[in-house]
């Protein structure tokens, strides 16, 4: 049920949320939450951007980049985790018409991807790793790349957050139509303890990262919170990529 809608500053911005997750935003408004990532969007985003927000959750960074400024195209294929942030969208009526928000997963095949997550549905967990041992499983509406690439119209200047729990492998090779000249940055989450845990070994995890990498060789990579390699194989890390 909804908590009630708040007024938090997140970010060195202010918003409303309409969800239940008290703890989480007491987190974020107290600095503790990926304080690197809200920077690297408050230097990368305004009024110009399309902000693309391939796993929305329940909205932190589509509320932040919105309060920026940007138009935002947000995806979100956890179905509780959509209904709480189409709530927080709602509780911004100043901020709304500037988000779309998708039940979607983005996939690189087309039809309905099978999803799961460790513990409950609207826990930031769900990822299609797994598929075939969550507590909680369901199916998503897939959207191609493509798709989105058609969506952001004629959009000079775009920012890509990704943050989709592993997922991230399979589907960075197919992002060609997301990452052209006029993708300027993008953020991205790399979980290859959640490879490991679903079963990959080291070589697999290597090969992995090694595909990944390949399909950033347009991009200058970072990573925002570990002192090691961009794409770590063993450390989870947000990498911000700029455009060479």
């Amino acid at each position: 049920m909804s908590a009630g809608i708040r007024s938090l500053a997140v970010g060195g911005t202010r918003f409303n949320t309409a969800d239940d997750k008290e703890s989480f935003w007491d987190k974020a408004a107290a600095g503790a939450w990926e304080p690197e990532t809200l920077a690297s969007v408050r230097v990368l985003v305004d009024q110009d951007t399309l902000f693309i927000d391939i796993g929305g959750w329940i909205g932190p960074i589509t509320l932040l980049a919105a309060a920026l400024g940007a138009k935002v195209l947000t995806f979100e294929p956890d179905p509780r985790a959509f209904q709480l942030i189409s709530a927080n969208v709602a509780a911004n009526p100043a901020l709304a018409p500037r988000i779309t928000l998708h039940n979607a997963a983005v996939s690189p095949t087309p039809g309905r991807v099978r999803l799961g997550s460790p513990r409950k549905p609207g826990d930031s967990m769900g990822s299609i790793l797994a598929a075939d041992s969550g507590v909680a499983l369901w199916d998503a509406a897939a959207i191609l790349p493509t798709e989105i690439a058609a969506m952001a119209g004629d959009a000079g200047r775009i920012v890509l957050k990704m943050d989709v729990e592993g997922a991230e492998y399979g589907l960075l090779p197919h992002l060609a139509p997301l990452l052209g000249p006029r993708t300027v940055a993008a953020l991205i989450a790399f979980h290859p303890r959640l490879l490991a845990k679903a079963g990959h070994g080291a070589g697999a995890i290597e090969a992995l990262t090694a595909s990944a990498a390949l399909a950033l060789g347009d991009y200058s990579l970072r990573s925002l919170d570990t002192g090691e390699a961009p794409i770590s194989r063993a450390v989870n890390s947000t990498v911000l990529l700029t455009r060479r």
